[in-house]
Formats: structure tokens, C-alpha cells, sequence
């Protein structure tokens, strides 16, 4: 994919000048640089890149040699000389939600130019990876498996769900690779809140624990859920893994290019509902998964999106009974020209750690 030409076909289509991405995730996906301070004007000629003293050696490593003109300039406020690289009363795309109203406001007063959402366009340019994002996400899944493999050799009654936690980024740390977001640890009834906070509870047999984390690696993220058991668990909970192992593979056995994203939550939903259970599954089925943890297509009972080859997303249906314990299973796949590939092989029946 050459993201330069894509971006500006996109900018022609809704007759746009110029953009200018200003949030983390845009210009990260757009440039490949790894710093976080940066921001992108892309116009039909010349692409250039704008940070502060602090990051333009580290750009130089990082960008395409000779691709952007690089500019030092603080980011985050108003860029002096904007007019110089593009002529006043330009329409130019920015991101409607990412900037603040202080810095639009500060646009406003410097800027001879109108402005409309590139949102959207972003959106629609980053939900099918490319083979190189693909190939680094399947990485980041193994690394991601291996330490859930670890962690279960960890469990045991009496640590916390720090201690746990400690473990995990440790874990993480070793293998070259930063979380891609806080990671939920929640054990016994801290298990029925879908994004529990981690806690000094000590786990104990008889309990529920689910582990919901994510490596991000060379630029992109990966997500990842499992929940095991220690000690074994008491019969209603074995129930609802079970109901919730059966939604998570009656939707991915569904997943190929053509599909609605809402027709695979209908699925999923609707094993959780036949079985008794649809009052405690009130999150979405999916999501995709990139440069953000959390990003388009979306699978859920709204989505609009439609599942194409390349897309990477989660499948991760769970039920939550609030004081006992909840459940979720989570993989990440990318859809195929014929169905889907799991960047997961772990063990998706009942872990029991004794």
C-alpha cells in the first residue's frame, strides 16, 4: 500500500487540499516513525514532517530518507510559515477528534483556511492492513501467547493481582515489546467487570481469572483474552464458559470478506441470549486492532462496517454475573480472501490450574 497516494486519491474525492494529522496514532501509521511528538502536512506535492529539537535525529533515523522535508517546530499549537507550504484559503482536513477546541480556536487566528473532517478517511485508510503490519501483528501474537503460557505457570493461591501484573510487564519488558494498553487482571468476583482494575486481591481456589492484555510491537498492537480457573470453579461458572466458548467459535467459523461486522455480533449475541444469558452481555463482539488497541471495523449491534480481506479484528463474547464471576475469550484474527486466520493457537477450553 503506498499510503501516500492512497491518502491524497482520498483528499481528491472530498476535495480536500491538504491534511495535516496531528494525533499519535495518524502520523505513527502514516510515517513509521516511533516517537510520540510529531505532526504530518501532506499536500499533492510534498509531504512534511514537523516536530521539535528533541526528535528530529531520531526522525531522520526513522523516516524514509528524502521522503519528507523535515521541519523543527514545537507541535501542539500553531506552526509558523503553515501559509508558505500551503496557499491561504485551502481546505484543509484535520482531525475533528483529536484536536482540542484551544488549538482549533488558535488555527482560526492564524490561518487563512477552511477546514473539514479527516476522520473518516483515516478510518477507512487504516482498516485493512498491509502485509507488513499483518506480518508484525502475527509476531506480536506470539510474543503475546507466550506470556499467557507464563503467566499460568505463575498462578497460584495467595499472590495478588499485582503480583500478577508485575509478572506480565516484566514478561513484556524481556521479550522487547510495551503493553498496548492497561492490562485487566481480575480474579474471583473482580472477574465480572469487563475492564476491571487490577487490585491487591489474593486469588484463591475456587476462582475465576481472567487476563485480558496486549503487546505492542514494531508499531502495532495486538489484543488478547482468556480466562482460566484455579482449583476448579463451581458448576454455574463452568456453564457460562462454556456457552461463551461456543459464541467466540460460531463467530469466527462465520468471519470472511462480504460479511456485515453486525451479523457477526448477531451471532455471537444470539448464543448468549438462546442460552439464558443475554442480560449479561452488553459489549460490543469486536473491534479492529492496528496502530490503535481499539479501532474500525466494529462488531457490534450498530456497525455499518463490512469485513474485507486484510482487516485484522477481535472476537472476544462474554458473559459477566455481578458478586460471582464473569467470562471472556478473546482471539485476534485477520479475514482472509476465504475466511480467517487465528494469530492465536492457545487452548481455548477450560484452563483448570491446580
Amino acid at each position: 500500500m503506498d499510503k501516500a497516494r492512497e491518502l491524497r486519491a482520498k483528499l481528491r474525492e472530498h476535495h480536500l487540499d491538504a491534511a495535516l494529522l496531528t494525533s499519535v496514532e495518524n502520523m505513527q501509521w502514516y510515517t513509521g516513525f516511533s516517537g510520540d511528538t510529531g505532526w504530518v502536512l501532506v499536500t499533492p506535492e510534498k509531504e512534511y514532517f514537523i516536530t521539535d529539537f528533541r526528535y528530529i535525529e531520531m526522525a531522520e533515523r526513522e523516516l524514509e530518507p528524502g521522503r519528507f522535508e523535515m521541519i523543527k517546530e514545537r507541535t501542539g499549537g500553531v506552526i509558523p510559515g503553515m501559509e508558505l507550504w500551503l496557499s491561504k484559503g485551502a481546505r484543509l482536513g484535520i482531525e475533528f477528534d483529536k484536536i482540542t477546541v484551544s488549538v482549533k480556536q488558535a488555527f482560526d487566528a492564524a490561518w487563512s483556511y477552511t477546514y473539514a473532517p479527516v476522520d473518516e478517511i483515516m478510518h477507512e485508510l487504516r482498516m485493512v492492513k498491509t502485509p507488513e503490519e499483518i506480518a508484525h501483528m502475527r509476531e506480536g501474537a506470539k510474543i503475546t501467547e507466550a506470556i499467557f503460557e507464563h503467566m499460568c505457570k505463575t498462578i497460584r493461591p495467595g499472590i495478588t493481582e499485582f503480583d500478577l501484573l508485575a509478572e506480565m510487564q516484566y514478561q513484556m519488558n524481556k521479550h522487547e515489546a510495551g503493553p498496548s494498553f492497561a492490562p485487566i487482571i481480575a480474579s474471583g468476583e473482580n472477574s465480572s467487570l469487563p475492564h476491571a482494575v487490577v487490585s491487591s486481591r489474593k486469588l484463591q481456589n475456587g476462582d475465576f481469572i481472567t487476563m485480558d492484555f496486549g503487546v505492542r510491537y514494531k508499531g502495532v498492537c495486538t489484543d488478547f483474552t482468556r480466562t482460566v480457573a484455579l482449583g476448579g470453579v463451581e458448576e454455574e461458572l463452568k456453564v457460562i464458559y462454556n456457552i461463551v466458548h461456543k459464541a467466540n467459535l460460531e463467530t469466527e467459523a462465520a468471519i470472511r470478506p462480504g460479511v456485515l461486522a453486525r451479523d457477526m455480533d448477531a451471532i455471537a449475541r444470539g448464543v448468549i441470549v438462546d442460552a439464558g444469558y443475554g442480560a449479561y452481555y452488553e459489549h460490543g463482539t469486536g473491534h479492529g486492532v492496528g496502530v490503535e488497541i481499539h479501532e474500525a471495523p466494529w462488531l457490534s449491534t450498530k456497525s455499518t462496517d463490512v469485513l474485507q480481506a486484510g482487516m485484522v479484528l477481535t472476537v472476544e463474547p462474554g458473559i459477566y454475573l455481578p458478586g460471582k464471576g464473569g467470562v471472556r475469550i478473546e482471539d485476534m484474527v485477520v479475514v482472509t480472501e476465504d475466511g480467517m486466520e487465528n494469530f492465536y493457537t492457545a487452548a481455548k477450553d477450560l484452563i483448570i490450574i491446580l
